[in-house]
């Protein structure tokens, strides 16, 4: 969506809208990046009175990197318990997995499975569950479709400690109209000229307010003739020599 019809929808959005729109919200809605639909809310506001916009802060929970790969595949100590055949798994072996040393000390911790050190081949981990609840990936499913209310502060906790989750603070635009609002844009004058004055124009148009602290443009500086510098430094010269 270009610019223009960033702006567009979002002037309909307002209008339709009953007391305002969330921007958070509204690009979710027409597809765009927020921080598109932020230039395009300070864009109108350049526009006197057009539209105004409240800014707001909330938190929310997101996943990790981390968090994401166990919502898609499970848990480490879950895809452990999943790896380990009837006949068991050689600890080493179970090592040599990329969720093999977290996945092992979870399951270990939830009694799902349990070591055999008297194997003559070394140590050998086996099932002590039939079947296993992967509740870490049901609780990351939840954030992720949304439903973080659902899960209490102590497990939103045990899951950040675990660095699979994050609150985020998020900073939006509540926006309403203003006193002046329209769906058409009508871009200010930003120069009374000799023409608008000579034909009265000037009185239908709008014109951009003047910022009267602004600073005026620096005037370009003189210097020396070349000849007078030359001069003047030996003048200098014979002065040192007295």
């Amino acid at each position: 969506m270009s610019d223009a019809g960033v702006l567009e929808t979002l002037l309909r959005r307002i209008e339709a809208a009953d007391g305002g729109v969330d921007s958070l919200e509204t690009a979710s809605i027409l597809g765009v990046d927020h921080q598109v639909l932020i230039g395009a809310v300070k864009s109108l506001l350049a526009l006197e009175d057009l539209i105004s916009a409240e800014l707001r802060s909330s938190k929310h929970w997101e996943l990790s990197g981390e968090g994401t790969e166990i919502a898609e595949q499970g848990s480490h100590e879950a895809r452990v318990f999943g790896s380990i055949p009837p006949e068991g798994l050689p600890q080493s072996e179970l090592m040599k997995l990329s969720f093999g040393k977290i996945g092992f000390s979870k399951a270990m911790s939830n009694k799902w499975i349990k070591v055999d050190k008297t194997h003559e081949g070394g140590p050998r981990i086996f099932r002590s569950v039939e079947n296993i609840e992967d509740q870490v990936r049901d609780k990351l499913l939840l954030v992720q479709k949304g439903n973080t209310s659902q899960l209490e502060e102590k497990e939103k906790n045990e899951l950040k400690k675990r660095k699979l989750l994050s609150e985020v603070t998020v900073k939006s635009y509540w926006i309403s109209k203003g006193s002046c609002f329209s769906t058409t844009i009508t871009k200010p004058e930003t120069e009374l000229t000799p023409e608008m004055i000579a034909n009265g124009s000037w009185k239908e148009k709008k014109f951009k307010p003047y910022n009267f602290e602004a600073l005026g443009v620096a005037p370009d500086c003189g210097h020396l003739h070349p000849l007078m510098k030359v001069r003047t430094q030996f003048r200098q010269i014979f002065l040192e020599m007295g």
